[in-house]
């Protein structure tokens, strides 16, 4: 937003002459006013945002759910589990790996929003600790009710 209003006040603009329009003292003032008045609002604005942000506390952001719009999936033509990034806290999950009685691992896996999801990888005959680890943000991804942890 506020390279759009810089780029609006410093934008240069079409010489009325191209389009025949005879421009009077009073249009050219109005227009250097609207341009210094843009450029100064949007300067104040930097400044009153840089100083929010350097006041909130660490971890803890002014806007919560500014995430949800700043951010998108990219790039929105790959599939769901091919993203170059996502978003979500999938990324930050915990899951505990258990070794059951027939050699395969079964997974306790603890959601963003706190809810523990049991997962049994027996089906898919997984034997590698460190692939389901890897495996961990898509499982999220597929298994999660909430994959968007509280920021409070």
């Amino acid at each position: 937003m506020y390279g759009f209003l810089c780029g609006l006040s410093t934008i240069e603009r079409l010489s009325t002459d191209f389009f025949g329009i005879a421009t009077s003292f009073w249009t050219k003032l109005r227009n250097i006013l609207l341009r210094f008045s843009g450029l100064i609002i949007s300067v104040v604005l930097i400044m009153i945002t840089t100083a929010v942000l350097v006041d909130t506390d660490v971890g803890k952001s002014p806007c919560p759910s500014c995430r949800y719009v700043s951010c998108v999936p990219f790039p929105p033509w790959a599939g769901e589990d091919n993203k170059w990034w996502y978003c979500d806290d999938c990324s930050k999950i915990t899951a505990d790996a258990k070794l059951d009685d027939s050699g395969y691992y079964s997974l306790s896996m603890t959601c963003p929003d706190g809810q523990i999801e049991d997962i049994d990888l027996s089906s898919q005959l997984v034997t590698d600790r460190q692939w389901i680890r890897k495996q961990l943000p898509g499982m999220c991804r597929k298994h999660c009710d909430q994959v968007f942890g509280s920021r409070e």
